[in-house]
């Protein structure tokens, strides 16, 4: 492991759990609880010039010393592990937040090798990376499921990658949202949907869950909530569709 980015938000049911951890030859692991692009187990290998450029990320914060944000009230928990530094709390830190450089032709001093404004610019663009794995991640599928819009009264559950996974649909929550244009909102719709309590998900498998229909003028938006089991622990996820715009 080379890095490890860990984001926890419980302010939200069911609560933000997201992981990604990097290996030295580029395998990216991880899991996403709450997602626009699937649920569940992800597990691929990054490209030669994205592991190159986030190794760089990480030798450039090595000899810093980690920063200390001050997150925004309410803001999810975001912790990053290097071997090098263990796990560093990096909620509130992006680029913006970070002062500016110190510049090259400046004498070092103290702060600029021990997580000064050079250090922390270095652990800012780290940080904004290592988020941007969490997204990555919904590209390489082994066991998860995304949900999809069917038909104007269907929305439809679709297992993605190559492995099964169990399922607890006994009790479905399903939230349309209708917008027109971008900003209009246009009708706001939620209802349960009971399915079997325990199905196992694997490669070509579908479960259709009825919705109401929205107008025709109208972009949906969907949010379904339901379990993923792992041994006797049942795991509350939600899989989201989020239509690309045209």
């Amino acid at each position: 492991m080379i890095l490890r980015l860990v984001i926890a938000d419980g302010r939200q049911t069911p609560a933000v759990a997201e992981s990604v951890e990097l290996s030295a030859d580029g395998t990216l692991t991880g899991w996403r609880s709450v997602s626009p692009a699937g649920v569940g187990w992800f597990t691929g290998k990054l490209p030669a010039p994205e592991l190159t450029a986030l190794q760089a990320l990480i030798e450039a914060v090595t000899p810093t010393s980690p920063p200390h944000p001050v997150p925004r009230p309410g803001a999810a928990e975001e912790v990053l592990e290097l071997p090098a530094t263990g796990p560093v709390s990096i909620a509130g830190l992006t680029p913006a937040s970070a002062p500016a450089p110190t510049p090259a032709s400046a004498p070092a001093d103290a702060d600029s090798l021990d997580g000064g404004v050079d250090g922390a610019g270095a652990w800012a663009r780290l940080a904004e990376a290592s988020r941007q794995l969490i997204e990555r991640l919904t590209d390489f599928p082994r066991a998860a499921v995304a949900v999809d819009v069917a038909s104007p009264t269907t929305a439809r559950l679709v297992h993605r990658g190559t492995d099964p996974l169990r399922l607890d649909l006994g009790t479905v929550a399903v939230r349309v949202t209708a917008w027109r244009g971008y900003y209009e909102p246009a009708g706001d719709w939620t209802g349960p949907v009971t399915g079997p309590a325990e199905v196992e998900a694997g490669p070509g498998w579908t479960y259709d869950l009825p919705i109401e229909r929205a107008p025709d003028d109208t972009t949906v938006h969907l949010a379904v909530n339901f379990a993923v089991l792992s041994g006797s622990t049942k795991v509350p996820v939600q899989a989201r569709f989020t239509p690309v715009p045209k």
